[in-house]
Order: structure tokens, then sequence, then C-alpha cells
């Protein structure tokens, strides 16, 4: 049994009542019926969404990859590892692949090279947006088309990391866009209404009651631009009125001063979304001021990294490498601490045993031997050796005692 319908990685397959996935052309503004947030581009406009892509791919893409086989890691590292497309930066192919997991809910790549073992050389990242996923069969997982902007690609050659799945279409992931496209399209509409808010809903700043019953307009308008002619300036001057005349100065309504509250809510919000703590997001938190960078990089990697680093260290390993070589991401870049406290720790290995000097200064991020030019064993002076007597030539043999004249 063919399913018909392809389902879209990382396009919303839910529509507003009544309305389609795009919103209205040419119309912008607070109470447009339908959503604000429909899919994976405009839930980057958020703010707070954007700076929590950019923290999951900025942290991965710092942390090159390795290839370990067991406890030993190998090195040089296949070229696959250092530079999956040649033709890219590794760092790149990394954020866009974790940008896209995280969004969307699947990350896509597509073998371009395998070497004479049959082992991948290179691959290319596709859009996740550009490939459909057609499940042929119930019966059998495995039974799978992929296509690319109208083509079939070769099952073979697909990676294909996926965020959870699907209940409803197991052979996709599921990205946080979709996951939580209701939260998202609330807090997209807090802004917009916040911008109509400052846009179309200004106050004065300042009510004068006159202290007569009756005011005729044209006194009421000279009265107005004498006002601002004298206070519309950076100076202070004293203001003369009528017995009886009241200034009350004026805000924003009480609705309005909440919409403050309401962003900061929605940054909490976002932050749980993305399973991160809030005060990465810039949510105020309390009793993180004494607290140093270590700790808090520790418990990003723990809580939030690691789980990502798992879908694409597992899929990634079974793909471009030969069964018992691993690929894995290097945390040190992310658990570095400060010179000093690196210095300290490095001693306490050193004493121990567990590690030697070379490898100290790897934590460092020096070469294993120290140069010569700092006072390395380079510079100790090897004692001479001894001399020693060079062999006789064949005509300068000593005689035997025995034969001397």
């Amino acid at each position: 049994m063919t399913i018909v319908a392809p389902i879209t990685i990382g396009q919303v397959a839910r529509a507003p009542a009544g309305g389609s996935l795009l919103p209205p052309p040419g119309i912008s503004g607070f109470g447009i019926p339908g959503p604000y947030v429909f899919d994976v581009p405009s839930a980057r406009q958020i703010p707070a969404v954007g700076r929590a892509v950019q923290l999951y791919g900025g942290l991965v893409k710092q942390c090159p990859m390795d290839a370990w086989r067991g406890y030993q890691r190998i090195a040089p590292a296949p070229r696959i590892c250092s530079r999956p497309d040649p033709d890219r930066a590794a760092s790149w192919f990394v954020q866009l692949s974790v940008e896209d997991y995280l969004l969307s809910g699947n990350a896509v790549c597509l073998v371009t090279a395998r070497g004479a073992d049959g082992w991948p050389l290179a691959v290319q990242w596709l859009p996740t947006s550009w490939v459909y996923i057609v499940w042929d069969s119930y019966s059998n997982e495995n039974d799978v088309r992929y296509t690319y902007l109208g083509y079939d690609l070769p099952f073979d050659d697909v990676i294909h990391v996926r965020r959870g799945a699907d209940r409803t279409y197991p052979i996709r992931g599921v990205g946080v866009v979709e996951e939580y496209l209701s939260t998202l399209d609330r807090v997209a509409m807090e802004e917009e209404y916040e911008r109509g808010a400052l846009a179309g809903g200004a106050v004065p700043s300042v009510a004068v009651i006159a202290p007569q019953a009756t005011l005729d307009q044209s006194v009421v308008d000279d009265a107005k631009q004498a006002w601002l002619a004298k206070f519309s300036g950076p100076q202070r001057e004293p203001a003369i009125l009528p017995n009886g005349t009241q200034v009350i100065p004026l805000a924003w309504s009480p609705t309005d001063t909440q919409l403050a509250e309401a962003r900061r809510m929605s940054l909490v919000d976002i932050a749980n979304m993305f399973n991160l703590d809030s005060y990465w997001l810039g949510a105020p938190v309390a009793g993180m001021t004494y607290r140093t960078a270590g700790p808090q990089y520790q418990q990003v990697l723990r809580t939030s990294l690691e789980p990502v680093l798992a879908d694409f260290e597992d899929v990634w390993s079974n793909a471009w490498l030969p069964r018992g070589t691993n690929v894995r991401f290097r945390r040190d870049q992310l658990l570095r601490d400060d010179l000093a406290t690196t210095a300290q720790s490095a001693q306490l290995l050193i004493s121990a045993g567990i590690i030697t000097v070379g490898e100290a200064r790897g934590m460092l991020g020096l070469p294993p031997d120290m140069p010569a030019a700092i006072g390395g064993t380079a510079d100790i002076e090897q004692p001479a050796a001894p001399d020693t007597p060079s062999p006789a030539a064949p005509d300068e043999q000593i005689p035997d005692e025995g034969n001397l004249p």
C-alpha cells in the first residue's frame, strides 16, 4: 500500500480553520485572521528562536569531529570528518544540519563520492524544505523514497538524522516549530500587538485642564502652541498658569504596561521548547550573578547539547565510517575552563600519574613537545662521547711481543 500524500520535511502540514498555510498577500498588521508563525522561516523571525538556534549551532560547530576506534582516537582523522563537503566549510555543514534538526526535525545529506571500499568520501547538505519523504508501505519501515526538487534520490546515499518521530508518520522526525506551533504563534502575536500599540496607540504626555467651563477652540490651539514653544526643547522653564489649572502627566494604560512582563514569560516558554535554561535567552534568573562560566557550559552541554550530539554521532558513524569506528565531537572546546583552573587540574592529573606532560600541554592547546626557544629538551646539551682510538690500518698492525726484534 502506497501513501499518496507525501510529507514535506520542515513544513507544518496544519492550516488554520478556513485559511491556507500562507498569510494574505499584501496585508500586514495586528488583527489579520490566521497565524503569524506557519513554517520554519516565519518562526525564525522571533528573536528568541533565532538566539536558541544560534546557540545550538554556534556551540556544536566549534567542536571538531574525530574518528575513534574503541578508546583510541584515529590521527589524522578521515577527510570526511574534517571536511564532509569538500566545497564547503565543515562548520557551515554542521551548523545547517543542527538548525534543520531543531527547527524541521530532520537533517538530510547526500553522499556525493565513495571510495574503493564503498564508504563515503564526501557528502552534501540538502535543505529539508526541498526534500520529500514518501512511505510506500506500512509493513516495511525501510520502504521509503526520498525526492529532492522532484527527483528521486538513491536510498543508499541518503543520510537522514531524525529528531524523535512523528507518531502518525514514524519515518520522519518532528521539529520544534511543528511541535510548538501554537505557542510560537502566540509569541508572534504578542510582538505584533506591541508593535501596533507603539505605532498607533500613542498617548499624550500631559493633560492640561483649564479652570474655565468652556473654551474657544482657537484659544485652546493658541495655548497648545505656546506650551510647545516653551517646553518642547531641552530647556526647563517655569510655567505660569491661571488659578485652578490642573496639569496631569499621562502614561501607558495598565494593560499595555504588561507587555514587558509578557515578553519575559515568552522567553521562558521558548527556552523550554529548546530544552535550555532561560538565562541563555536573556530572561532574568535569580541567583545567576555569582555563577562562573565553566559550570554553565557544562550544564548546557549535558542537558541540551548531548541529546542532539548523540543522534548525529550515531547516524553519521553508521553512514560514514566502517563498523567499529565512530564519529565523535570533541567537547574540549566547551569544557575548557580558564587558564589557571586548567593548569591546576593538569598538575593534579600529572601528579596522580593519569596523564603525561605532553597530554597536559595538549589540554592547554600547546604542542606536546616544548620548543627549544623556551627552554625545552632541545636546549639541553648532550655530553660528548668519550674519544675512542681509531682502528689501525692493515699495514700499521702492532706486532706481537714475541716477534719483536
